[in-house]
């Protein structure tokens, strides 16, 4: 992709995964895009990429979300609120709203954690570890930033033997999709931009563009991106629906 924009970099990459042209996220309207994987879940995942709505669903509601947009016109967008308020509020049992940030390589700010807090890469070695800062954080957390030892990058800020951060960084949709957990204790110490930068960087290296996601209330996963250098890209949203 070399001489090519970031921008550009970043629509050939989603447009490869939703299987079109670049040129289709410049276009009002939506896609619906079923997936197997998300049978039986209810779930539609709605990404909104520059003008454009790409909607992963359950297969079990393509009738029903067809139906919807062809009552909107060729070039409606599908939104949560959309879906909310054309059906009764007792089938929608979850939604939310979440970012998309992507890394230009040259706006990376590179953070170092303030002494005594060492970082370094992980290896298997430092499974123990993390299993033991899982153990201090909170279930939803540990599965939110989906860290692993064995992913494609990932690193670990350590007070002595005792791991207080980490992060790591695995091939997503075409992007290397980062996740970032802190020790409850150690939180405020911006040890979150500083593991982001490093996975960045080790990313840069690797001729990956990195992305990372994060919901909407979730102010200090924000921050730790915008300090890292990612610009916000888009908005995503998730509604979860009941059986009619």
């Amino acid at each position: 992709m070399s001489g090519e924009s970031f921008e550009g970099q970043v629509n050939k990459i989603w447009s490869s995964h939703f299987g079109c042209a670049p040129e289709e996220l410049q276009r009002a309207g939506t896609t619906l895009v079923p997936r197997a994987r998300l049978a039986g879940s209810g779930a539609i995942h709605i990404a909104h990429l520059r003008a454009h709505a790409f909607v992963e669903i359950d297969p079990a509601l393509e009738t029903e979300l067809t139906g919807l947009l062809n009552r909107r016109g060729d070039e409606a967008n599908l939104t949560a609120a959309v879906i909310m308020d054309s059906l009764p509020a007792e089938r929608v049992r979850t939604s939310d709203r979440g970012f998309i940030f992507h890394l230009e390589a040259d706006r990376l700010n590179v953070r170092a954690p303030a002494a005594p807090i060492s970082m370094r890469a992980l290896t298997g070695a430092d499974q123990p570890a993390l299993q033991s800062l899982f153990g201090r954080c909170e279930a939803d957390e540990v599965d939110d930033a989906y860290v692993e030892v064995g992913h494609e990058v990932a690193c670990g800020c350590f007070v002595g033997e005792r791991m207080v951060a980490c992060g790591s960084g695995y091939r997503r949709h075409g992007f290397m999709d980062l996740g970032v957990l802190t020790d409850p204790a150690f939180r405020g110490r911006r040890l979150a931009p500083a593991i982001v930068s490093d996975m960045a960087r080790r990313a840069t290296d690797l001729a990956a563009v990195c992305m990372y996601r994060c919901d909407q209330t979730n102010t200090a996963s924000r921050r730790a991106a915008e300090v890292a250098g990612f610009t916000r890209c888009f908005i995503t949203e998730t509604v979860t629906l009941a059986p009619a």
